[in-house]
């Protein structure tokens, strides 16, 4: 992964599932990355920082996730699409720690 690539993520809403490509903006490995939605109704915008703390066995991961919003989506934004996200983060948040601490281990 690099700037300038493209991945496909999968968001459901409800029952519905949308597709989405994300392009990496920016990244430095392992420190810092920023993936911004391409198409889709409601495109997302994703930045993250991982900092060390103390002796560096510990570490502060900082998210931050917006949406934009087209068309219909737009409206969809405030009303459905940010609640929605709020509700799933903590177990979005849990598995993103509990994939690092694994891969820490090994």
């Amino acid at each position: 992964m690099r700037v300038g690539s493209r991945f496909r993520v999968r968001r459901r809403f409800g029952k519905r599932e949308m597709p989405m490509t994300m392009e990496v903006t920016e990244l430095t490995p392992p420190r810092s990355w920023h993936f911004h939605g391409i198409d889709g109704p409601v495109p997302g915008d994703v930045r993250g920082t991982l900092e060390p703390l103390g002796d560096g066995s510990r570490s502060r991961l900082t998210l931050s996730l917006d949406f934009e919003g087209h068309g219909v989506g737009k409206a969809l934004v405030p009303l459905v699409v940010k609640p929605r996200a709020r509700k799933e983060m903590p177990r979005n948040e849990a598995h993103l720690k509990e994939l690092m601490e694994t891969s820490a281990a090994r």
